[in-house]
């Protein structure tokens, strides 16, 4: 086509009557377009977040919408801890397992005892220590006979001994295999009397699963349920045996109403968030077993709400 003609036909089309209706009904055509397309997002994102509302407003806060949409780690703290990761939005997640976490003092000879001593009785404490919060037997439901057999029988009454012992049934229960997380120190000075007097004070953290059918968050992780447990009290040293003196422990996620049958009884998630309910409006303080400067009401075996585990 020679140009001039191109150009010729270009000046028709511009003159041409019908050309510019036909742009308008180009224009209406675009314009429906894009507004069936926004709408259609609009009604997907209203749908979602009906699905949502209605899924949040239904459910207690405890039982998990859409777990699988989010990372575990950013699950909000009401829900359910998993054998994935059983330590989830814990200080305990960095502490150390099980004995690591009891750490021994360096001795220097002072008051006349020797460094083999004071090392003597600093490891039966931590042997005391280990065999009744620690050992899986104990854990399972044994009695640390041996570890208790450390302490003189006049320096502390039945029911502080049996205190002293964290057991849980296994009938309801086992130890998630992450292990137990121990945090505390162990202190020791020389009395007047040339005696070695311990210091302990230490927390353990619990991860434990139901036997049997376990309640699952998601298909194929079973829930876990934390109990934290902190002790504190002084032994002395003295012919032999350790002979307790200041003694104090709380317990927290326990089922405080539970039988008093020895074991310890953890609290799922449910049970948990009922129990921090419970506890609103009340006179009752939430206790944070994680203040490594608290100092614990005198006696054995409280139970208490903790502000988390």
């Amino acid at each position: 086509m020679e140009p001039t003609d191109y150009v010729a036909r270009l000046r028709a089309q511009a003159n041409d009557p019908g050309r510019e209706e036909a742009l308008r009904r180009d224009r209406r055509v675009r314009r429906l377009k894009i507004a069936l397309g926004a709408g259609a997002g609009v009604l997907l994102l209203g749908g979602f977040g009906f699905w949502l509302a209605d899924s949040t407003g239904e459910r207690p806060p405890y039982e998990p919408y859409g777990a699988r949409v989010l990372d575990e780690e950013v699950w909000p703290l009401e829900w359910p801890y998993s054998v994935n990761m059983p330590f989830r939005n814990s200080p305990a997640s960095g502490w150390a397992e099980g004995a690591d976490g009891i750490y021994v003092p360096v001795p220097m000879p002072s008051g006349g005892l020797t460094a083999k001593d004071i090392t003597a009785v600093l490891e039966d404490v931590k042997t005391l220590l280990v065999e009744t919060n620690l050992s899986e037997d104990t854990l399972a439901g044994d009695e640390p006979t041996a570890a208790l057999a450390l302490l003189d029988p006049r320096g502390a009454d039945e029911a502080v001994r049996k205190d002293m012992v964290t057991r849980f049934d296994p009938k309801e229960v086992y130890l998630d295999e992450s292990g137990v997380r121990t945090r505390g120190a162990m202190t020791y000075r020389v009395s007047a009397a040339g005696e070695l007097v311990v210091r302990v004070d230490y927390a353990f953290v619990y991860p434990l699963v139901t036997t049997g059918v376990a309640h699952e968050v998601v298909p194929g992780l079973p829930e876990v349920a934390r109990i934290a447990v902190r002790r504190q009290f002084t032994v002395t040293s003295r012919g032999g045996k350790l002979v307790l003196g200041a003694y104090a422990s709380e317990v927290a996620n326990h089922d405080c109403s539970a039988p008093k049958d020895g074991f310890l009884h953890p609290l799922l998630a449910e049970g948990r968030w009922k129990a921090a309910q419970a506890a609103k409006g009340t006179k009752v303080a939430l206790a944070d077993l994680y203040d490594e400067k608290r100092v614990l009401p005198s006696g054995p075996g409280h139970c208490v709400t903790p502000s988390g585990t």
